[in-house]
């Protein structure tokens, strides 16, 4: 029988992930308050994520922190201090997005196993391969991987597998959404999306929420998810409070729990607690090919909830719902305004009817709520949440959580060595000492390892110590003491070495070469003779000396037929390849006499992940699109030629397997105009203006122009972040 996947909850924040324990959670994922993907909710201060590690710990629980966003250049000293500070704590994994933080890992935290953000796209098995080669042990998958696509990659690697069950989907697939960024500088791959794709839009032939999915619901397929034995089963909402927490954890865990005959029986239950977890409207989600044109419905707005009023009137201190459902205080709501537009959310506190102050108000009447925040009139008002138990007694009475460490010592006649096993970058310590041979009662194992629990100091706490004593000596107590009290005061002088000084002396530089000037031209095929290479469209066939450009999304049962088109390819003379995603790299490994460069939409936004780049296989890295000018500068001035900049053409700004129900030229109402182009295999979203930099301006790098989606002398032009900071 299949071992039963581990549930893993979201938490936004200490209450929510007690709430997720109590409902049967086997683990939780949550973040700091910077360099998360959810870094709108309220996330963890390190001393909050000790208690946090210190709950999991009595509750025989895990915690693994998600630190899974693009890091600039500029940031990584910051970057690796929090993650100093948080892997003394020893979660069970960091799930990373970066491949310079997953480089960083490896390199300064190697006992901390590392899994594979979502945001990684990692959706066909030759993505598992490089995600094994680079030290992942865990891949949360794409979430626009169908049931057969998971079914087909489950059987050809042995990594740990991660789905998403319920919760939000986001329209674009994972890590390659520029939406939010391009309408004002607010990454979704740093954390701050805005969410424009909820926001109505309008076409020739009306409008709608043209962009706006579908909650993932998946309580029937519990039971094949089980059977394909997918190792985790994550639920999405770090966004959301506890109450919501508590339902979808105890619904899913009453499924996952049930034997498969038991399963019909149990589902009305199960959907009857998660409906109380107030989402948007249910779907498959991207599970069955099938249903990717029901994940979107335009005509519905995109906001989480249930209907239950309209603003009738708005006035200082407050304003007037006219009700369509039961309101309590200590429920949760969001008003929303007719733009789709994030409207404000509150909790109630404070109610009244008339001059009478009410706890409860119904359907049909008119209730004034108290609130100091802007609400729009006629706004649509949801109730996204309701009131929970609260844990902070609970909470108040959590341990400070130690540091932890794992200590390895070696005894030997003439030594005693110890390492700290989850910090091999610390010189072990040497204690020079005669050990006379043991004539009856020699030191053991067990006398060590009880001994060496003991710190002596509050903040420092030992989880697990190995001995390997070579031969028999006798130790008296005393004398065993000794050695712990010499370790300990080694520790507290040694402890943890900052990162930080040895991370500043790494001044490598790289910047040999000639720049190299690529143009990606468009279906015309017409290649002018002024770039070092010329490249055609990705639906074409390259010739000798041009560069192929490879598809960045390629489904599990397409692979086969692009590893031969990448060999057929090869035969015909074909030595340039530029690689959009990190699957790429497994399909090309087999060449030794191939130029690999990397291009949009694989990211690079720092130094480490640079090299991670050009240690894979990469003779040439193109920088990601979305960095302002001074991180730009700091790379290409590092770099030179291997670095590549790409500064003109039409980004695509949101990519999916939905199957829109639009197409053509769409507008948000503010001015803004998109095109929307359907292809074969998923839909792009490209903005009106072209993306282009000032020549003059750039630092002596490569450059890459692409003509695919754009003319050359484009009139309408955007500089994207360049001249603004992305936050």
């Amino acid at each position: 029988m299949k071992k039963i996947p581990e549930l893993l909850a979201p938490a936004g924040d200490l209450n929510a992930a007690l709430t997720a324990f109590n409902n049967g959670a086997d683990a939780v994922y949550a973040g700091l308050s910077k360099f998360n993907a959810r870094e709108r909710t309220q996330n963890f201060s390190p001393e909050d994520y000790g208690k946090l590690m210190a709950a999991a710990a009595a509750d025989g629980k895990k915690v693994y922190l998600t630190f899974n966003t693009l890091i600039k250049e500029n940031e990584l000293v910051e970057a690796l201090e929090n993650l100093d500070r948080v892997c003394r704590l020893l979660p069970d994994a960091v799930i990373v997005q970066d491949v310079g933080v997953l480089s960083m890992m490896r390199k300064y935290f190697p006992h901390i196993p590392l899994h594979a953000s979502t945001q990684m796209g990692i959706h066909n098995s030759a993505g598992m391969e490089v995600a094994q080669r680079l030290g992942i042990s865990r891949v949360i998958l794409e979430r626009q991987v169908t049931l057969d696509e998971l079914r087909a990659i489950r059987s050809k690697t042995q990594i740990e597998m991660e789905v998403f069950i319920h919760g939000a989907l986001c329209c674009s697939l994972s890590g390659v959404c520029l939406f939010s960024s391009w309408m004002g500088g607010h990454s979704g791959n740093r954390g701050k999306c805005k969410q424009p794709c909820r926001r109505r839009y309008y076409s020739p032939d009306g409008n709608g929420f043209f962009f706006s999915t579908n909650d993932l619901y998946t309580l029937e397929h519990i039971p094949e998810l089980k059977r394909m034995g997918i190792e985790s089963l994550k639920i999405e909402g770090r966004l959301r409070k506890s109450d919501y927490v508590a339902s979808t954890v105890k619904a899913y865990r009453m499924i996952l729990d049930a034997e498969g005959k038991d399963v019909p029986a149990l589902l009305p239950e199960a959907r009857a607690v998660l409906s109380s977890a107030l989402g948007r409207k249910w779907s498959a989600g991207f599970f069955e090919k099938n249903d990717f044109d029901k994940i979107v419905e335009p005509a519905q707005l995109g906001v989480s909830g249930k209907s239950c009023g309209k603003v009738i009137r708005s006035s200082r201190g407050g304003f007037e719902i006219l009700l369509t459902q039961n309101l309590y205080i200590g429920d949760k709501i969001r008003i929303q305004p007719e733009s789709g537009d994030e409207g404000p959310a509150l909790t109630l506190t404070k109610m009244r009817q008339g001059d009478k102050p009410v706890y409860r108000a119904a359907a049909g009447e008119e209730v004034f709520v108290y609130c100091d925040k802007k609400v729009p009139l006629n706004g649509r008002v949801f109730k996204i949440g309701t009131s929970v138990k609260d844990l902070r007694g609970r909470i108040e009475s959590l341990p400070a959580w130690q540091d932890r460490i794992d200590l390895e010592i070696r005894v030997s006649a003439g030594q005693v060595t110890v390492q700290v096993e989850t910090h091999p970058h610390l010189n072990p310590l040497r204690i020079e000492t005669d050990l006379p041979p043991a004539e009856k009662h020699a030191v053991s194992v067990g006398n060590f390892t009880e001994e060496f629990r003991k710190t002596g100091n509050e903040k420092l706490g030992v989880r697990r110590v190995s001995v390997d004593i070579k031969g028999a000596y006798f130790l008296s107590q005393r004398d065993l003491r000794h050695l712990r009290q010499r370790t300990n005061a080694w520790l507290a002088e040694q402890f943890l070495p900052n990162p930080r000084a040895e991370f500043r002396t790494e001044t490598r530089i790289l910047s040999e070469g000639k720049p190299l000037h690529t143009l990606a031209c468009g279906n015309d095929g017409k290649i002018p003779a002024e770039p070092h290479y010329a490249m055609l469209a990705r639906e074409q066939v390259a010739a000798p000396g041009e560069e192929w450009i490879l598809p960045f999304f390629c489904p599990e049962d397409e692979l086969p037929d692009l590893k031969e088109k990448i060999t057929l390819a090869r035969q015909k003379g074909i030595r340039h390849f530029r690689v959009t995603a990190l699957f790429h790299f497994a399909l090309l490994d087999v060449f030794d006499d191939i130029v690999i460069s990397s291009s949009f939409p694989l990211p690079v936004c720092n130094h480490p992940a640079f090299e991670q780049l050009l240690e894979l296989g990469a003779q040439k890295v193109q920088l990601w699109a979305e960095l302002e000018k001074p991180v730009l500068k700091m790379l290409a001035e590092r770099y030179g030629a291997l670095a590549e900049i790409y500064v003109y053409g039409r980004l695509p700004i949101l990519q999916t397997r939905a199957l829109l129900p639009v197409s053509g030229t769409v507008n948000d109402g503010r001015g803004a105009a998109f095109l929307i182009e359907k292809q074969r295999t998923f839909s792009s979203l490209y903005p009106s203006a072209v993306f282009s930099l000032p020549a003059r301006d750039l630092p002596p790098v490569s450059t890459y122009t692409d003509q695919t989606h754009a003319r050359p002398d484009e009139k309408s032009v955007s500089n994207f972040n360049y001249e603004r900071e992305l936050v």
